[in-house]
């Protein structure tokens, strides 16, 4: 793979940075992931300039409520509010819809994706790369039930797909305008972003790193639903289903007709059971 070639940020015209931020029942960290980003751009101001866009995704907790009061402070921050909760890939769909920026990165409001690394992304997108990725080793804090059925994912997927998902990745990554354009045209209700960015073909690279404790509130995914998000992943991107349907269905059809004509012999005194 050929090295991509940097490119030139202009300091007299600042690009713009659009930073989306996903957020359920964080009514809490709201506040501190906003300060910590506020202290990363004020190390960048000279190169970037920022937006910071929160999705609420129906939280019945005050979470919009720490939103609209940032909204009021802060020209720099928009809110979306969703009607109910649609899941985390529409409602990072939604904040990249909302964002104009030269770059945009999305991250969780839980405050476990480290923003001092946000710099360490841009330096990457200023060496050419399109896409900029968190790669974490294997989480050791996690339930043996959560780490290896995460793995048998991973196994399965690739197994069952033409296409590879690389393992341990998360959502926190930074996309080029190039990269968010390409990705607005999918309009698929059931959506897996990481697979479908990685998908869209575009040059690289992963970053390295683990993510921070979680400071207020719990991880909001059950087993139940990851197993229903696997499950619609698997359906997205594996022909395997629908062929699997479709050859039992042929078998069923073949084995009926076969059926049918051994009961007409029969009848016929041709064939005796």
């Amino acid at each position: 793979m050929n090295k991509p070639h940097p490119r030139i940020i202009s300091l007299e015209i600042q690009s713009l940075i659009s930073i989306v931020i996903t957020a359920y029942r964080e009514d809490n960290n709201i506040p501190l992931i906003y300060d910590e980003l506020i202290q990363v751009f004020h190390s960048i101001r000279d190169r970037y300039r920022y937006e910071i866009i929160f999705v609420n995704d129906g939280s019945p907790d005050r979470t919009w409520h720490a939103i609209e009061q940032l909204c009021d402070t802060d020209t720099h921050v928009k809110g979306v509010n969703l009607s109910r909760n649609f899941g985390k890939e529409l409602a990072i769909t939604a904040g990249l819809e909302l964002s104009s920026g030269d770059v945009v990165i999305t991250l969780d409001a839980d405050g476990q994706h480290p923003v001092d690394k946000i710099p360490d992304f841009l330096h990457e997108y200023e060496a050419g790369y399109e896409i900029v990725y968190n790669r974490r080793p294997e989480t050791r804090d996690a339930s043996f039930l959560k780490r290896y059925s995460s793995r048998l994912f991973y196994v399965l997927f690739n197994l069952l797909s033409e296409f590879k998902l690389e393992p341990h990745t998360t959502d926190y990554r930074l996309l080029s305008r190039d990269v968010v354009d390409a990705y607005l045209q999918f309009h698929e209700k059931n959506r897996m972003y990481r697979g479908l960015v990685d998908w869209l073909g575009f040059e690289k690279k992963a970053l390295v790193f683990n993510a921070k404790k979680r400071i207020h509130g719990e991880a909001t995914y059950s087993y139940r639903r990851l197993l229903s998000l696997a499950i619609n992943n698997l359906t997205s991107f594996s022909f395997f289903p629908l062929k699997f349907v479709g050859y039992f269905g042929l078998f069923v059809t073949v084995s009926s007709v076969c059926m049918l004509f051994l009961q007409m012999l029969d009848k016929v005194g041709i064939l005796h059971f």
